[in-house]
């Protein structure tokens, strides 16, 4: 699972072979500590789809989505080839 950008807390990761519609995984907090959530974020709206994160970061996360939109469409594509993201957005 590659990580995209981290900023406000979020660490925002693409995961390979993952299932559709195009998405990225946005997570608040560090594994293995209690209080860590993840959310889904849809890449072409920047809606959350799935999971809750706090809802300053959730619209964080939704306007860094559609400000890169094109390059996590050609990353998604990758990541579903088993190929890595292009590049960092950080």
């Amino acid at each position: 699972m590659p990580r995209l950008a981290s900023f406000s807390g979020v660490v925002v990761m693409i995961y390979f072979g993952d299932h559709p519609s195009p998405h990225v995984h946005a997570r608040v907090g560090r594994p293995g500590n209690r209080g860590v959530v993840e959310a889904c974020f849809a890449i072409e709206t920047g809606e959350l789809i799935d999971g809750v994160i706090p809802a300053a970061q959730a619209s964080e996360v939704t306007r860094w989505c559609r400000r890169h939109r094109e390059a996590l469409h050609a990353d998604w594509t990758r990541a579903q080839a088993d190929q890595h993201p292009t590049g960092r957005y950080d």
